[in-house]
């Protein structure tokens, strides 16, 4: 009896000590899963497009795609993809919206599809800021109603780099769609659904940073209108990471949370995009930053 509680406990230590070596040499990678490989472009479903590569400020290239609205143009929408692939699979988050008179640029962050070099969470946010500086040099000025619009973790990053920028681009709103509240805090959860690291889920989610704290950023986002949409289904992020920012952020904001809709999936539906349609319409014309 007692050899078999030793040789319990003894595996039970390994599979906690590798599992422990996982999560803490691999925690990049839980929020960023590149892929190089550019599985659809723009004109393969019907849509105009430019290549639009924007340089960073130490020098690395970001990949992106220019979508020409539908003439006349409402606004520009500026994507921010989630944590994996490329713009090649999230296009199809977009694709609709230049018909109905939005430009739209999706770019890839460093490392992803054809972008060079490697993303961590600091340079993602940095990296807006060369984006919308190119932007406004490539976009006519009547159509630069800028919004922003992050998917998962791109609306992480969108809402920490339009709380640092706000001051220096212009923005008409910020959309978040499937947004978790805080990268320590979604770490740990994900921490907690395995058996192998449930027991020091607290301790090993210090691994992971907090900074920057996304309650404390969106806070500062207003006047900036902020809309959430979220999934009430969603199984990667759940909703609550919505609500907690929603509850942090200051008017206006607006809290849209979907039943039946799973991770980034609220805007497949057609009557919830029009709704949304409705909002941005809303937006334009109500820019309240001016560039320096």
């Amino acid at each position: 009896m007692f050899h078999e509680k030793r040789y319990f406990w003894g595996r039970y230590l390994r599979m906690l000590f590798y599992g422990l070596l996982f999560f803490l040499t691999g925690c990049s990678n839980l929020f960023f899963i590149p892929d190089r490989q550019l599985v659809m472009y723009p004109d393969r479903i019907g849509l105009e497009y430019r290549q639009l590569v924007v340089e960073t400020r130490d020098g690395e290239q970001l990949d992106g795609w220019l979508l020409p609205g539908k003439s006349p143009v409402k606004g520009s929408v500026v994507f921010l993809h989630g944590n994996a692939q490329n713009i090649g699979y999230h296009i199809a988050s977009v694709y609709w919206l230049p018909e109905q008179h939005y430009n739209v640029y999706l770019y890839d962050y460093r490392g992803f599809g054809r972008s060079t070099g490697k993303a961590t969470i600091q340079n993602s946010i940095d990296d807006f800021a060369a984006v919308m500086k190119r932007l406004q040099q490539e976009i006519p000025q009547q159509e630069q109603n800028f919004i922003v619009f992050g998917q998962s973790l791109g609306a992480a990053v969108a809402v920490a780099a339009v709380s640092q920028y706000k001051n220096h681009y212009p923005a008409s709103c910020l959309v978040l769609d499937s947004s978790f509240s805080g990268f320590r805090r979604i770490a740990r959860e994900k921490l907690e659904l395995l058996l192998v690291t449930r027991p020091l889920s607290g301790v090993l989610a210090y691994a992971f940073t907090d900074n920057p704290d996304l309650l404390q950023s969106i806070a500062k986002i207003s006047p900036i209108p902020v809309l959430m949409i979220h999934g009430l289904d969603d199984e990667i992020v759940p909703s609550h990471h919505s609500q907690l920012l929603f509850e942090a952020a200051e008017p206006p904001k607006e809290l849209w949370l979907e039943p039946g809709a799973k991770h980034i999936q609220s805007l497949t539906h057609n009557v919830l995009r029009r709704r949304f349609l409705e909002y941005l319409q809303s937006c334009a014309g109500k820019s309240l930053f001016v560039a320096e």
